[in-house]
């Protein structure tokens, strides 16, 4: 550790300066000789230096590294080509901090984000369900001769769904705040894509799912929640081949340099660059009967599990949703 190294270093530096100062003492006083009195004296000098330029160093990039941190930029980095083991180390130790300062702030800015988006779509939902419920209840009680027997049944029953609309809104929003951590275990591909065809074999359009895997494939996952979030996203294909001449859905697994994946490709009416962010934002829907869920808990799932759920589209020819694995 570079703590060490420097205690080492300053142990080593403090001690010569001693040793050498006791040698040039004894030699001076003993008048054994004055030459060797001289280069114990002149080593002292020479450690001194080292000591003081490389403590020097050290606190221009100490003060530079913790400067960093208080103004919040971790973009700084230390140069590692020191030629000195223990700067090497420290150099490389700083930037490791640096790294993950960066990382655990933009983990933060994304939740943050996505925790406001709840937020946002939340205090609009309630308000838009809660106004009419809030104005028709007022006028039932104020005027209620007005209403008569059936208008006031009418008026009751348009409250009810109201508040259906509600209670099925914040269920949903429960569902995306409340997954379980994922309980991982080696997962066979071809099983799993087994048990998808399944599932989703009575759904329409299902004919044009091809699953492709490699032979024997393994990923270290939570397979009910896995499965959830493959479920929506091939759900999100066949709705939108749905007034395609020649659907094809591909369900495909495989890896690339260090990682596994999944992904659901289809060549339905796609979506626009601009709208690429927008589907993972909670509620956030282009269909009329969408609830705006499934996209973000996919996603979701997908970060409980330190992978990510990527999309790709160029609209009208083919869309590609990639969930990555870390190994």
């Amino acid at each position: 550790m570079p703590n060490r190294r420097l205690h080492r270093i300053l142990m080593g530096g403090i001690t010569g300066i001693v040793l050498f100062a006791i040698a040039g003492a004894w030699f001076l006083v003993s008048h054994t000789s004055l030459f060797f009195a001289f280069v114990c004296f002149f080593m002292i000098v020479v450690l001194a230096i080292l000591l003081i330029k490389k403590m020097e160093k050290l606190d221009v990039q100490l003060n530079k590294f913790f400067r960093a941190i208080h103004n919040n930029d971790f973009r700084i980095h230390f140069a590692e080509r020191e030629k000195d083991r223990f700067l090497y180390g420290l150099f490389q130790e700083m930037n490791r901090i640096m790294a993950q300062f960066e990382e655990n702030r933009t983990v933060l800015e994304e939740r943050r984000f996505y925790y406001e988006s709840i937020i946002r779509v939340l205090t609009h939902e309630i308000r838009n369900s809660i106004t009419p419920i809030a104005s028709l209840s007022a006028d039932l009680i104020k005027y209620p001769e007005e209403y008569g027997e059936k208008g006031m049944i009418d008026g009751l029953q348009t409250i009810h769904q109201q508040a259906r609309q509600l209670n099925t809104f914040l269920d949903a929003y429960h569902r995306l705040t409340h997954l379980p951590d994922p309980v991982k275990a080696k997962v066979e591909i071809p099983v799993l894509f087994d048990k998808l065809q399944r599932l989703l074999n009575s759904e329409p359009g299902s004919k044009y799912i091809h699953y492709i895997s490699l032979e024997n494939m393994e990923v270290l996952c939570d397979q009910n929640l896995i499965t959830l979030a493959l479920i929506n996203l091939i759900r999100n294909a066949l709705q939108a081949t749905v007034n395609t001449p020649e659907p094809q859905i591909v369900v495909e697994a495989g890896r690339e340099k260090s990682s596994s994946f999944l992904r659901v490709i289809d060549n339905g009416e796609g979506i626009i660059q601009s709208r690429l962010e927008d589907i993972f934002i909670p509620f956030y829907s282009t269909k009329k009967e969408g609830s705006g869920i499934g996209l973000p808990l996919s996603r979701r799932i997908m970060q409980l599990h330190g992978g990510e759920l990527f999309a790709y589209s160029t609209p009208g020819e083919q869309t590609v949703f990639g969930m990555h694995f870390p190994d």
